[in-house]
């Protein structure tokens, strides 16, 4: 007998060992459900009850145990209702589990520039027919000036509403009306726009105690209107001078939006089929820089005339 045909009988009796071995355990091949849901986990998570939603989700519901901590462990991070890639193998009676994976169902560029336009359309639509199509006099101030906190606030309100508008109607039409809502907002962008309000509400309470301490000074119309609005007033102070204060909170919010759209439009290409989700988060670095300029620009008010800041 040559060495080839050697190798190749060692090789038979090797796999029909093997084979022999695993049927006399009890323990049989893993197989796959590519989309199976979650149903329950177990409170110590030492199991969990899921239906396979492979063509159509449909009963009987499948116990499956899971042994060992590294799994256990794993298994923290899913929760009921989510929609798994999953692999099992059946050990006698019982189904043991291999590995688990949220599933995550890729979307085209096309269809996610389509879903932000139509909500941002559809948000600026709605604006103006509450203003009478004059959407703009939301951010015009008393003084006939468009007002840095006002557009401020009202650009995060706008990107807010429409991102989580997208990643609805995404999740909606992509995976299923079970995952109709279930957006969360995350830590650091709800600190943001929390900024955001902060400084509007505090820009305000600044102007109207100054003009009215100048008024009962005997000054007379301390903050002049101006003849029209322009887009200048966001980066000028009131005698048209150019405003390092409010250019900085112009630039770090063009900055905040640009870089928040970017991680939307990438986090709404993969869209993971959990049940609840997060939107992207904000870096520290950001929002560190985002906080400075709101405090530079209110301590400019404070420490301005009523007729210049």
């Amino acid at each position: 007998m040559n060495s080839t045909r050697l190798l190749a009988v060692v090789a038979v009796l090797w796999i029909g060992a093997t084979s022999g071995a695993s049927q006399a355990s009890g323990v049989e091949p893993s197989t796959e459900m590519s989309n199976a849901r979650v149903e329950d986990i177990d409170a110590t998570y030492a199991s969990l009850t899921v239906e396979d939603c492979t063509n159509g989700c449909q009963r009987p519901r499948v116990l499956i145990a899971v042994r060992g901590a590294d799994a256990q462990r794993e298994l923290k991070s899913f929760k009921a209702g989510d929609h798994v890639v999953i692999q099992i193998t059946k050990d006698g009676d019982q189904f043991v589990l291999q590995s688990i994976s949220i599933r995550a169902l890729q979307v085209s560029s096309f269809r996610r520039i389509t879903a932000l336009g139509i909500a941002g359309f559809g948000l600026l639509l709605l604006s103006a027919a509450l203003t009478k199509f004059h959407p703009l006099l939301l951010v015009l101030g008393r003084d006939n000036r468009y007002s840095d906190s006002k557009c401020q606030m009202a650009v995060w309100f706008f990107v807010g509403i429409v991102t989580y508008l997208a990643a609805i109607y995404l999740r909606a039409t992509s995976i299923g009306l079970d995952f109709l809502g279930g957006v969360n907002i995350p830590q650091n962008l709800l600190v943001l726009s929390g900024m955001s309000a902060l400084s509007f509400a505090g820009a305000k309470a600044i102007t109207a105690n100054k003009i009215q301490n100048a008024t009962e000074q005997g000054v007379t119309d301390p903050k002049p209107s101006a003849k029209a609005p322009s887009f200048w007033n966001l980066v000028q102070d009131d005698n048209g001078k150019f405003d390092i204060g409010d250019f900085q909170v112009v630039v770090v919010t063009l900055l905040a939006v640009g870089v928040y759209l970017v991680l939307v439009f990438h986090f709404l290409g993969a869209l993971e089929t959990r049940k609840t989700i997060d939107l992207p988060d904000l870096d520290t670095t950001i929002l560190a820089a985002f906080g400075l300029g709101q405090g530079a620009y209110l301590a400019k008010k404070a420490a301005g005339t009523p007729g210049e800041s």
